[in-house]
């Protein structure tokens, strides 16, 4: 409210006099109002299919011929600010980043991996990031770990997404194996909650109702592969497993449309895609992986999966048809990509700004009394008029 105030303080007009005219209009709809009251009070009594509507065209009619007057008084005083300006503005965006560092990220269909592009990628997001906005980041495959909540430290951000990388050791560790969008996606959106929670003065414990955003954004640097979906089920724990899976993802996307929160993936990979077995360079058998996984993986490919990522575009609402929004070689990138889902979720602000010359507001209340004029016009009953002096 302090700049509002500021601005009215900076108005000014150039011929103050006409807005003494003003009292005349304040007489006007005294007189307006006094016979609208009367009229009211002094109608018939309704009879079997009459109307009598609260406000008709007579009565807008006058409305609006009043404020034609009142703002053609204001734009003759010729009003103008001095160094006062109302410019649209974008507001805030807050972006979470997932980034898959499952093993199919390993693979260097693009050199020199899909990781490696992801990171450039998210690099891009660097010039697209404003003062006040927020960032947070979040590593997964079939398990998810957030390396930073929401914040304003751009630096330390950028910091974790250069650390990110690919386990040294592979036995014990079937997360790197496996990527999977539910514990994600559903890890993301418990842990908002828990962050607005307390920035709300929520204590631990406590039940929450989350609030639905328009400036949250979920941004997945993935190639979209679900290694679990991508094979028939053999046993029968593995089916129940599959199906549960399935059953459990539209849930959890109609928790992200309940807080308005929006997934703009970036898919990285090539539809020809690589080798499994090519993803063991530079481990050593039996050391760092087991023969069985070997012969596993043999005639394996891992490919880019833009079904799979735009279908969880499309069920937060996001339209992917008309941007380019995968990279599918090195010299690609998803640049304007990112700076619209960036700059569409940002809020439409109405920044005062209190800096520079003189703005003449006459020519804003000559527009709305041309406005307003037009409109009493529209509403002015001619035919009953033209029906009388016959």
């Amino acid at each position: 409210m302090a700049p509002l105030f500021n601005w009215l303080g900076n108005l000014t007009f150039a011929d103050p006099v006409f807005l003494y005219l003003l009292a005349f209009s304040a007489i006007l709809f005294v007189i307006w109002t006094f016979f609208v009251v009367i009229g009211f009070f002094s109608k018939p009594e309704k009879t079997f299919g009459s109307k009598y509507p609260l406000i008709g065209k007579i009565k807008l009619w006058g409305i609006f011929v009043l404020l034609a007057e009142v703002f053609m008084v204001i734009a003759l005083a010729r009003p103008s600010v001095s160094g006062g300006t109302i410019k649209p503005a974008k507001g805030n965006v807050e972006a979470v980043v997932l980034l898959d560092v499952s093993f199919s990220m390993k693979a260097s269909d693009i050199k020199p991996s899909r990781l490696e592009i992801a990171k450039r990628e998210i690099s891009n997001l660097e010039p697209l990031l404003r003062e006040g906005d927020k960032i947070g980041l979040f590593v997964f495959g079939k398990a998810s770990h957030i390396k930073l909540d929401l914040t304003k430290d751009f630096e330390t951000f950028f910091d974790q997404v250069l650390r990110a990388n690919f386990p040294e050791n592979l036995f014990n560790d079937e997360t790197a194996f496996f990527t999977s969008f539910i514990t994600v996606l559903e890890h993301v959106y418990q842990s908002l909650d828990g962050q607005d929670a307390f920035n709300d003065g929520y204590a631990k414990g406590r039940p929450y109702n989350p609030k639905k955003r328009d400036n949250r954004i979920v941004v997945i640097f993935s190639d979209g592969e679900e290694q679990s979906l991508k094979f028939k089920p053999e046993a029968l724990e593995e089916h129940m497993a599959r199906t549960d899976y399935l059953k459990e993802l539209p849930k959890v996307l109609a928790e992200y449309r309940k807080r308005g929160l929006k997934i703009y993936p970036v898919g990285i990979g090539t539809r020809k895609g690589a080798s499994f077995l090519s993803l063991l360079k530079g481990y050593k058998k039996g050391t760092d992986y087991t023969e069985e996984l070997e012969k596993e993986w043999a005639g394996q490919v891992t490919r880019l999966d833009k079904a799979n990522l735009s279908a969880l575009a499309k069920a937060t609402g996001v339209d992917l048809s008309e941007h380019d929004w995968t990279v599918e070689s090195a010299q690609g990138n998803a640049r304007n990509y990112l700076e619209y889902a960036m700059d569409f979720n940002r809020s439409l602000l109405f920044e005062l700004n209190v800096e520079g010359d003189n703005e003449p507001l006459w020519q804003y209340c000559l527009l709305v009394s041309i406005i307003f004029l037009a409109l009493g016009i529209a509403t002015y009953p001619f035919s009953g008029y033209l029906r009388k002096t016959r």
